[in-house]
């Protein structure tokens, strides 16, 4: 079994946080294990926790991850942000506030999202994720 690195779980938890999102818009019944299992390419029970941990959190507090989210979008709501902006904006707030780590804070965080924003998004969206970023990751950390 291949592992990834946490570069490379990143990247595959924004893919499936996509895939959600896009089943939600279109009113498809959510299969979260077969989805994990297929992106990542290992029988669900074989999935790194952190990717589990991770995604099981954003989907559980979505909704208020998007309120929260909103405060800060400027003439612009969320659900017309392209769904991979979404899925990134979704997971960096997941880890910041939902992820026990201690070696994930708010630079590294907000980096790991403009990485994928520059790998999957539009030319200059990555300054966009990079504000908004900013301003909604707050020093004190909120929990469950």
């Amino acid at each position: 079994m291949q592992v990834l690195s946490r570069t490379e779980q990143q990247e595959k938890i924004m893919q499936i946080m996509s895939s959600f999102l896009v089943c939600q818009k279109e009113g498809l019944v959510l299969n979260v294990e077969e989805t994990i299992k297929d992106v990542i390419g290992v029988d669900y029970s074989n999935v790194p926790i952190y990717v589990k941990e991770v995604l099981i959190k954003a989907l559980k507090h979505q909704n208020e991850i998007i309120l929260d989210i909103s405060k800060y979008l400027k003439n612009w709501t969320f659900s017309r942000l392209n769904t991979c902006i979404q899925a990134i904006l979704i997971i960096a707030y997941t880890n910041y506030y939902y992820i026990k780590d201690d070696n994930m804070n708010k630079a590294i965080i907000i980096n790991i999202a403009i990485e994928l924003a520059k790998k999957y998004a539009e030319k200059d969206e990555y300054k966009f994720v990079n504000g908004i970023l900013e301003n909604c990751l707050k020093e004190e950390n909120k929990s469950e």
